[in-house]
């Protein structure tokens, strides 16, 4: 007949408890995470697509400019 505690290994309700911690870690992380990036910068995205759409128009001048001088 075994035992019904065998060694160190956990049981169901054992494991099942370290997996509910490893979640409320996993959400409390996430949370922290989330509140960080709206803090310091994740907010700004209109501000940075604004900025590379105007430095994609000034590239494209800068190129039709070079493809003038090239054939003229």
């Amino acid at each position: 007949m075994l035992p019904a505690f065998v060694g160190g290994l956990p049981g169901g309700m054992e494991l099942a408890v370290m997996f509910m911690i490893l979640v409320s870690f996993a959400i409390v992380v996430f949370v922290v995470v989330a509140v960080g990036r709206m803090a310091f910068g994740g907010g700004s995205d209109d501000q940075r697509v604004a900025e590379l759409e105007a430095r994609v128009a000034e590239l494209e001048a800068e190129l039709a400019e070079e493809r003038r001088d090239d054939d003229g």
